[in-house]
């Protein structure tokens, strides 16, 4: 069904002229050419057919919009999704030509300095990730009180998206995903960085330019942590006390008990339950309530994964079973361990390309219009009902301090052994030369 034109043709011109996407020499061409055609939506039509607008311009336009084209240095083209936290865009920064992802806040999500802090020091944070497995932070700012954040875009959907549609994934692609998913968590770690919402919708699927192979990245470092709780209305930025960030289906146990006191064994977790969806299809505890399904996950086992699917390698439910455990200490320890045991199982090209969803046509065979975006992704974590914790600290946990202290002094370790060997090899050498010239 094609969206309501509002707006005439004079009103159409005049907010395309105010909105300022074509310079004024262009708008005269478009009076000039255009001159005999009075119908805005064949006027807007034809703006697109010369690249001058995108349809998510023309739809705005025709809906009587004339600003909000602009957010700083950066041009919107296109809406790509929106949740709790505000909405996220396709843009282009005007000066350096990059297309991106832009995601910007609601303002009931950075309504007082501390919340306003919190995010700079967020993003701060996130800009110090560089992995391929990871969406890139490139900018992040405020203009006329208007937060945003500047990420690498991603022109694929998300896992969840994938799933639904297709259905559970080839064992062998599964553990790829999973695969590059634990790598990209693991140079978080090493940065001491936890995500806490590791889930399919926050997993991005792109194929590899010339490549039959596909490429993950994870969404929402750092921004995740901005997520709000249902029902909030003051201070919703969650260091708000009696409030978790996560999503029911994937938390592991201590999160949903302590929401600073993690590490990346609660990714690990998550990123098992995601891997149980992968294979089947379903969340581990379908049905009930937020809190019935933390509760099953503190308490209960879910159904057998190799109940659900019979073609599964022994192995691969195994690892399955391993990252959902209960107990932190009976996981994987590190995302490294887990890359180790899924290695043997690992297929990346066993996927039908390409991933996006086609356009939609109209009985004409051509392209509806104007249409808002050819498929809106999820790309954030969407609000959850809140559970209790107590801490007022940053949602950006960091890796315990006697964590980092073992990892020092491995690496002094390592390093004082090379040392040794390297003087005793030389003290050698120099023996064996003098003895030579003797």
């Amino acid at each position: 069904m094609a969206d309501p034109i509002i707006v005439d043709r004079d009103v159409f011109l005049h907010n395309l002229r105010m909105s300022k996407l074509l310079t004024s020499q262009q708008f005269r061409v478009v009076i000039d050419k255009l001159s005999d055609v009075e119908e805005p939506r064949e006027i807007a039509k034809a703006l697109v057919s010369w690249n001058l607008l995108t349809k998510f311009h023309a739809k705005m336009l025709l809906q009587g919009k004339s600003s909000g084209f602009f957010i700083g240095p950066y041009r919107i083209m296109e809406l790509l999704g929106q949740g709790g936290m505000g909405r996220v865009y396709k843009a282009v920064h005007q000066t350096m030509n990059r297309v991106v992802a832009l995601k910007v806040l609601s303002a009931h999500v950075v309504n007082s300095e501390r919340a306003k802090e919190l995010f700079l020091r967020e993003a701060q944070a996130t800009a110090q990730l560089a992995h391929p497995n990871i969406v890139m932070a490139f900018d992040a700012n405020e203009v006329s009180g208007r937060h945003y954040l500047a990420m690498e875009y991603v022109n694929g959907p998300n896992l969840d998206q994938h799933v639904k549609k297709h259905g559970p994934l080839h064992p062998g692609l599964a553990c790829e995903i999973v695969f590059q998913v634990a790598n990209g968590l693991q140079h978080a770690f090493e940065k001491g960085m936890v995500h806490r919402d590791i889930k399919p919708a926050n997993l991005l699927l792109q194929q590899e330019n010339n490549s039959v192979t596909v490429q993950v990245k994870i969404l929402d470092f750092g921004l995740a942590r901005l997520n709000i709780a249902d029902g909030a209305t003051e201070d919703t930025i969650l260091t708000k006390q009696n409030t978790v960030m996560g999503t029911p289906d994937f938390l592991s146990p201590e999160q949903s008990r302590s929401l600073h006191d993690l590490d990346i064994r609660a990714d690990l977790y998550s990123l098992g339950c995601t891997f149980y969806f992968l294979l089947t299809g379903r969340v581990p505890f379908p049905g009930g309530s937020t809190i019935d399904k933390v509760r099953h996950h503190n308490n209960s086992e879910p159904m057998p994964i190799d109940e659900l699917r019979s073609d599964l390698h022994r192995s691969i439910v195994k690892i399955v079973r391993r990252l959902m455990a209960k107990n932190p200490a009976h996981r994987y320890q590190t995302p490294d361990e887990l890359m180790e045991a899924l290695a043997p199982h690992a297929a990346p090209s066993v996927m039908d390309w390409p991933i996006v969803a086609p356009r939609t046509t109209n009985d004409a065979g051509t392209d509806d219009y104007p249409a808002l975006v050819d498929q809106a992704f999820d790309t954030e974590p969407k609000a959850q009902a809140p559970t209790q914790v107590t801490n007022e600290q940053s949602l950006l946990d960091w890796v315990d301090e006697q964590g980092q202290q073992r990892r020092r002094w491995v690496r002094s370790l390592v390093i004082g052994s090379v040392g040794v060997l390297l003087g005793i090899t030389l003290t050698v050498g120099l023996a064996a030369l003098l003895l030579w010239n003797q």
